[in-house]
């Protein structure tokens, strides 16, 4: 039994079909992608320009950084490039003086050069990597482990970042949307 209708002809197969939607899957994954770099990059800036700590070393906005997965596969990341300290390293040192007396201050070292952080966060990123094997991914972190014990502290290190880059992934995908509806 025949399902086309007398007089209508299909102008296409469903093999036809198939192919034209995996064309239009494989486009909207690519411009997926492409979305979650940009939101990592906008996660890399907002949290490096932060300036609500002292990072004497470096070693803890060397530590922020994104990687893009695809099924675990990483796809592209961010340079986790170094950034040098903006001071002096302080050590608090005790100190007894002829007297007795113990004299507490800080010493002072070379500010670092933020090598450290910038294997700990991709390093890291890589770990957490291995928690989603399956889909499209951005992960985005902190690398140091003393990242969560700053912001318990009250500074903000990547919290108002993930907010600024959710509000720049959703900002980017309306604006797909509303060009989708014209």
């Amino acid at each position: 039994m025949s399902t086309t209708k007398p007089g209508l002809t299909p102008m296409f197969s469903d093999s036809d079909l198939d192919q034209w939607f995996g064309i239009f899957q494989d486009e909207a994954e690519e411009n997926i992608l492409v979305l979650l770099q940009a939101t990592g990059e906008a996660f890399v800036k907002y949290a490096r320009e932060l300036h609500t700590y002292e990072d004497q070393t470096g070693n803890l906005r060397s530590s922020i950084g994104y990687i893009v997965l695809r099924d675990g596969q990483e796809i592209s990341s961010s340079s986790f490039e170094q950034v040098h300290g903006n001071g002096e390293n302080s050590v608090l040192v005790n100190f007894k003086t002829k007297d007795g007396k113990t004299v507490k201050f800080h010493g002072k070292g070379k500010s670092g050069d933020g090598s450290v952080g910038s294997s700990k966060g991709y390093q890291l990123a890589k770990e957490v990597a291995l928690s989603y094997p399956n889909g499209l991914i951005l992960i985005g972190v902190a690398g140091m482990q003393y990242a969560a014990a700053v912001e318990a502290k009250g500074y903000d290190v990547a919290t108002g970042a993930c907010s600024q880059a959710e509000a720049y992934m959703r900002k980017a995908i309306q604006k797909v949307f509303k060009k989708a509806d014209k």
